[in-house]
């Protein structure tokens, strides 16, 4: 009865845990009375069914009272029993309640992450930024899907809870309820963010692309206002490049028709965008209208200048056109891969988008036709016939066309299934080392990650499945189309087959392993919670209270006693752990050693904090005596103090060089200081430890010696690191006046090196400026450093002020100015050496061209004297090729005058002298062609002489061989 009222006592205890460690400990404590109870059983068995012997059929008082007793101890026997499963259920749900109070405060750490990042408002600035935060959010939300499972289990456990009508059910719920509702929001409010940022990526890509095709059309809008047309020479030339100027813009429209297009889709997702918006696409309208206005317009003026030379070019353009693309598709290479078939493909379409172009034009003859006709109608049937030539070699052209496309079309199945193949193989490459990989983690929570990527990358290869299948599909087609590369086909299927069955294989090899690997883990786990426990309990025994007195001192015995028992108590826990670790080991885990090594350990860590408490209770009643530290601590502070007279020195130097001295002195002072001083201070503290760990009873005092100690040295530290920041200052600040000195001497010594030599000739000003470009390279390595005194000028001017910030930016400048004197100097050479290699260029060619009229009029001159009419229509044909050589030259011409008048327009300061030369040219150009006239006038006469004279000869004959006949008498 004495044990039962005193069990019962501990029972009703009242104790309720304030964490998860009391809540485990007052569970075993509690099962512990459970065993204890069931212990006694069997003698209270015996009691019972001995006293029910004796009382039976007893009538008398003590027998009676015998029997009032028994019942009174059945009843206090069940009475315990109710009590502690009453006592059971409540130390359970005490647990639960931990367990869940301390995994909702993980997940609420992690709400109030999502928060913290959900609570920005950012807004970008370009389509950069946009689509960086864009990459940013999407990590985010990969993140949230991660943790999602740990808040479900959070709230699946709570759930539990209330079900079980857990006595703190309330609280539980409505913190449950109030978990779900902000990963919930959170959720809710990561998408708006999504939609938000993806409208966002949406406006800066709309703006962007508005802001490229304002950009392109102001740029065509300058060439389309160009009115060079006016000059009858290059008429054509200028029609056939206004035509693809036309196709250009025809071909761009597209662009601002995307732009409309997306500016559509942006209105229906934000209206309220909508002015916004209009104004946009209403200017690109507007611009876009007004380009092709202007393009049109010219183009009818280009026709208009010169109809019948731009309708007989024309002609000749397309029909020259349609010879070259002819032997192109006769000619021209399908291609050996997929590359060179694209390649060949593309330029397939780059014909045909010409040849409709041309078929524009094609079309366009008849128009020019009709208007021509009206001009000139005697040149109808002619101007037809061209058109006629033209639209039949031009319809000729389609058949060929087509059947090379097919052709290609058909090498390119070929060549894309092989690309395929390749493709496929390289991405199974990829996942193969992870589907092998033996990284099967280090901890429960990093096995279960690893468990969720495995079924992500699972998941990522059975949706990558049709891909694979829809290949190897197209490859029997093309062999069941009787491909001549078949075989090869046949091979790459089956080597692509068993590439994927091998990803399969190894991904259902990998997710046993990790199932096993988390079972360890799982035991791992429990195993750190043992650890952790343990070394819980190991801090109460470490405690050095020994008490003040005697009282004090018993107190702290029963305390520990009570640790000791449930030490004791913890070793069922431990002994569950080995017979997982048993377990384990038995079905052949391929961690069993490591396993049983660790459960070796656990079973090592709680015989040593068995250790300790023997160990713990040993220095309770022990006496441990005082070791006075008081001298090494006073000669420390002594020494201390001497250094800070040297710390706390304010001298700071006059220039770079005694600055650079000071500090150089003073940072080998610091060094020697902290080696010996934390020699010393660590030798005092550890000693102090030793002790303070010992239990001493002037514990406290040592402890406040030694903080006393540390100050001091701490403020030394503290005051050896500001001197050397006010020296590291000034050595910044004299660094930079010795810099800036420096570089402007570099500066000046680059700019005194600078040639004012221009060169003699082409090759002389070619050296010339290749040395100068070398000599712009070398100045990379000064740039660097005139780069350096600005960002340290700004620097200085943050630390600074008064009369030695404005000393810095003075100084700053001065750099600057003589790096920008230096810079446009060198800009000026080099223009300077550009433009007279330019005028050498010109000199040569006007040189050239001179020499070679000359001798144009040369061979004009020395020509032979004509005897007969053969001889003078020998010269005519000589002359007429020396005007085909003068035409040929004219490009030569063209090139010369255009270098010119280009030098002319850049203000080069030799322009006099490109004048004279540019009107030297012409005029002996002039020349040469009115030479040529004469020339060319006085053989047509020289001609018609010789042929009066041969008829007049022919006539003469005639008569004279007639006056025979007419002197003859004979007259029949």
């Amino acid at each position: 009865q004495t044990w039962l009222k005193n069990t019962q006592t501990a029972v009703a205890s009242e104790d309720t845990p304030n964490n998860l460690v009391e809540a485990e400990k007052l569970l075993n404590q509690h099962q512990q009375i459970k065993e204890e109870i069931d212990n006694y059983a069997p003698e209270f068995k015996n009691i019972m069914d001995y006293g029910d012997k004796l009382t039976q059929g007893q009538t008398d008082h003590q027998h009676m009272f015998l029997r009032e007793r028994l019942k009174a101890l059945r009843d206090g026997w069940d009475e315990l029993h109710k009590m502690w499963d009453n006592r059971q259920k409540l130390l359970s749900e005490s647990l639960n309640s931990q367990l869940f109070l301390r995994d909702s405060k993980q997940v609420e750490v992690l709400l109030n992450q999502q928060e913290h990042y959900l609570g920005k408002d950012e807004t970008p600035a370009n389509l950069e930024q946009a689509e960086e935060m864009l990459k940013r959010h999407e990590t985010y939300m990969n993140t949230l899907d991660a943790n999602e499972e740990r808040v479900r289990n959070v709230l699946l456990f709570a759930k539990r809870l209330t079900d079980e009508n857990h006595f703190d059910s309330d609280k539980i719920k409505k913190k449950a309820d109030n978990i779900g509702q902000r990963f919930d929001n959170n959720r809710e409010k990561s998408k708006q963010l999504w939609q938000k940022l993806q409208d966002m990526y949406k406006l800066q890509q709309f703006l962007q692309n508005c802001d490229e095709l304002n950009e392109w059309i102001q740029e065509k809008y300058i060439i389309a206002q160009d009115e060079t047309y006016r000059s009858a020479k290059t008429i054509h030339s200028k029609w056939t490049r206004h035509q693809a100027f036309e196709a250009e813009i025809a071909a761009n429209k597209d662009r601002l028709y995307q732009i409309q297009k997306q500016a559509q889709d942006l209105l229906g997702d934000k209206p309220e965008m909508k002015k916004m918006i209009d104004s946009k696409l209403n200017d690109l309208d507007q611009q876009f209208d007004t380009l092709e206005t202007t393009t049109n317009e010219k183009g009818q003026k280009l026709f208009d200048a010169k109809r019948p030379v731009l309708y007989e070019q024309t002609c000749d353009d397309i029909d020259s056109w349609l010879t070259d693309i002819e032997n192109q598709v006769l000619t021209a290479e399908t291609g050996q891969d997929l590359t060179s078939v694209n390649l060949s493909l593309q330029k397939q379409q780059m014909i045909e988008n010409q040849l409709a172009l041309k078929a524009k034009q094609v079309n366009e003859l008849e128009s020019q036709v009709m208007a021509l006709k009206k001009i000139d109608p005697a040149k109808t049937d002619e101007l037809k016939a061209k058109k006629s030539y033209v639209e039949d070699k031009f319809n000729r052209l389609q058949q060929p066309l087509l059947e090379r496309k097919q052709q290609l079309l058909k090498k390119k199945e070929a060549y894309q299934f092989r690309r395929d193949v390749e493709d496929e193989k390289m991405w199974i490459q990829e996942k193969l080392p992870l589907a092998r990989s033996t990284d099967y983690g280090n901890s429960l929570f990093s096995v279960q990650m690893l468990i969720k990527k495995n079924q992500s990358l699972r998941t990522e290869i059975d949706n990558h499945e049709p891909r694979i299948l829809n290949i190897i599909e197209n490859g029997r087609k093309l062999i069941g189309e009787g491909h001549e590369d078949s075989p090869e086909f046949a091979r790459l299927i089956d080597e692509l087959n068993k590439l994927w069955d091998e990803l399969k294989n190894s991904m259902d090899v990998r997710k046993n392993k990790l199932l096993e690997s988390e079972k360890a883990q799982q035991f791992y786990f429990d195993a750190s919670e043992a650890e952790s426990w343990m070394s819980e309990q190991e801090l109460y025994m470490m405690v050095e209270d020994r008490g003040k007195d005697e009282f004090t001192t018993q107190n702290l015995i029963k305390k520990h006693e009570s640790l000791e028992n449930a030490v004791d108590d913890y070793a069922a826990t431990i002994k569950q752990l080995g017979e997982t670790a048993m377990a384990l080991t038995k079905s052949g885990h391929p961690e069993s050693d490591q396993i049983a090594i660790r459960q070796s350990q656990v079973e090592k860590l709680y015989a040593g904090l068995k250790d300790l408490a023997q160990e713990r209770r040993s220095k309770l009643e022990e006496s441990m005596r005082f070791c006075g530290l008081k001298r090494e601590f006073d000669d420390l502070l002594q020494w201390i103090n001497e250094k800070e007279v040297v710390a706390g020195s304010h001298e700071l130097g006059q220039d770079f060089d005694q600055v650079t001295m000071l500090r150089e002195r003073f940072n080998q002072f610091a060094r020697e200081t902290e080696n010996v001083g934390n020699e010393r201070i660590a030798e005092a503290n550890e000693n102090a430890d030793r002790l303070i760990n010992s239990g001493h009873v002037d514990g406290a005092v040592i402890a406040e010696l030694k903080d006393n100690l540390n100050d001091s040295y701490a403020e030394l530290l503290e005051l050896m690191e500001t001197r050397k920041q006010m020296l590291l200052s000034s050595w910044e600040f004299h660094k930079f006046f010795h810099d800036c000195k420096d570089i402007l001497g570099r500066i000046s010594e680059k700019s005194n090196s600078m040639s004012d030599e221009l060169g003699r000739d082409a090759v002389s000003v070619s050296n010339l400026l290749r040395k100068h470009q070398n000599f712009e390279h070398d100045l990379q390595t000064l740039k660097s450093a005139v780069h350096q005194i600005t960002d340290e000028s700004k620097k200085l001017q943050v630390l600074y002020a008064g009369d030695r910030a404005n000393e810095i930016i003075s100084r700053e400048q001065e750099v600057v100015n003589a790096w920008n004197k230096m810079l446009t100097d060198c800009d000026f050479r080099r223009r300077k050496l550009e433009d007279t290699g330019d005028l050498f260029k010109f000199f040569n060619m006007v040189r050239d061209l001179i020499l070679w009229m000359d001798d144009i009029v040369r061979q004009m001159n020395s020509s032979d004297k004509p005897r007969d009419v053969s001889g003078v229509e020998l010269l005519m044909n000589n002359h007429q090729s020396l005007n085909s050589e003068i035409d040929a030259r004219n490009d030569n011409f063209t090139n010369c005058f255009n270098l010119g008048n280009e030098l002319l327009s850049r203000n080069h300061y030799a322009s006099k002298e490109i004048s004279e030369k540019l009107n030297t040219l012409q005029n002996q150009r002039t020349a040469l062609k009115n030479r040529w006239d004469e020339r060319w006038d006085h053989l047509q006469l020289i001609l018609e002489v010789y042929q009066f004279a041969r008829d007049a000869a022919v006539a003469e004959a005639w008569l004279i061989a007639q006056e025979p006949y007419l002197l003859s008498q004979e007259l029949g």
